[in-house]
C-alpha cells in the first residue's frame, strides 16, 4: 500500500543577539514548544519537532570537514508535518497561537526567519527500511501525484 503524502513546513529561527543559547533553548523547548504542541494537536498536525543548531553542533559539523559548507543561519528549525493546508491555515488564525507568538518577540529575530514547504518521503524509520516494494521500487506517490498541492485560496493570518 502506498504511503500517504505528508507535507512538512519548516521554519528556521535565529535568536536575538542579546539572548544566550541556553536561555533561547529553555524558552523554545520548555515553554513555547509545549504550548504549541497542544495547539497543533487541535488542528490535526501529525508531528511537531525542533532541531537545535547551537555553536557546539556547528563546531562538530565543521570538524567533520565535509565537502559542503556548514549551515549556521538558524538556532532552531521547527518542523510541522501535516496532510493538508487547512490544518496550517487553521493554526494561523487560532487566537491562542497568535498570543503564543507575542511571547517570542524578546527571543526570536523575526526579520531573519525563513520557511519552506515540502513533502516528505520516508525510506528508513526506526532502523528499518520502509516504503520499498518487493522489487526494490519506491512505494511513494509519483512526482505528479505528490507535487499536486492545491494553492490556498485563503492566506495564513499574520500571527506575530
Amino acid at each position: 500500500m502506498a504511503p500517504k503524502r505528508i507535507l512538512r513546513l519548516t521554519g528556521s529561527y535565529s535568536k536575538l543577539d542579546h539572548v544566550t543559547e541556553a536561555d533561547f533553548h529553555k524558552f523554545i523547548s520548555t515553554d513555547h514548544a509545549v504550548k504549541s504542541a497542544k495547539i497543533h494537536e487541535r488542528y490535526g498536525i501529525l508531528k511537531y519537532q525542533l532541531a537545535f543548531n547551537p555553536a557546539s553542533t556547528r563546531a562538530v559539523a565543521d570538524s567533520l570537514k565535509l565537502p559542503w559548507p556548514t549551515y549556521s543561519g538558524a538556532d532552531v528549525i521547527i518542523e510541522y508535518y501535516f496532510e493538508n493546508l487547512e490544518s496550517l491555515i487553521g493554526i494561523s488564525s487560532d487566537e491562542d497561537f497568535k498570543a503564543l507568538h507575542v511571547d517570542c518577540v524578546p527571543f526570536i529575530n523575526m526579520e531573519t526567519t525563513v520557511i519552506s514547504l515540502n513533502w516528505i518521503e520516508v525510506f528508513l524509520e526506526n532502523g528499518k527500511v520502509i516504503n520499498v516494494g518487493p522489487n526494490g521500487q519506491s512505494l511513494h506517490p509519483s512526482f505528479e501525484e505528490a507535487s499536486k498541492i492545491e494553492l490556498s485560496d485563503k492566506p495564513a493570518e499574520k500571527y506575530y
